[in-house]
């Protein structure tokens, strides 16, 4: 399986490179591929930020109709939820596509084309954090659809 996480983020520092990385080689069997998009944009008016950082990732997500968008609007599922909907992608696709918006969130346009829209908390985390928390959830979705003991 093929995880592409999409997100509007500067570059990676190192510490969050290194715990990225100790995912991906976790998740060996599968791939997990991070896209940092940026926009130029320096408005201080956040519904424009909202517009132009959705119009960048509506241009990049292959399948917005069959993404999973990750915004506090969502719903709340828990990681044996998680792991039954990769299970449920899996039998149709091979590819699932995680989008995360910029600080000010996504717009309706992008959250009404996603397939599914998840909240991970009503807490507000800082991106470079929240890729690290998702490829986390999708390791331990992993082992849970495996029967691997990581997931107790």
């Amino acid at each position: 399986m093929k995880f592409k996480v999409h997100s509007i983020s500067s570059k990676s520092q190192v510490w969050e490179e290194t715990a990225l990385e100790f995912y991906k080689k976790r998740l060996h069997e599968h791939e997990l591929i991070f896209l940092n998009h940026k926009h130029k944009l320096s408005s201080k008016n956040s519904e424009e930020l909202i517009q132009a950082e959705s119009g960048i990732l509506l241009n990049k997500v292959e399948k917005i109709d069959r993404a999973i968008s990750w915004d506090i609007k969502g719903r709340s599922i828990s990681s044996k939820e998680f792991a039954n909907l990769i299970t449920e992608y899996s039998m149709n696709d091979h590819q699932i596509e995680f989008v995360i918006g910029g600080s000010h969130g996504l717009s309706n346009e992008v959250l009404d084309k996603s397939n599914h829209v998840i909240s991970a908390s009503k807490l507000t985390f800082p991106h470079r954090l929240f890729k690290i928390i998702l490829s986390e959830q999708i390791y331990r979705a992993c082992s849970i659809i495996s029967n691997h003991p990581y997931h107790k």
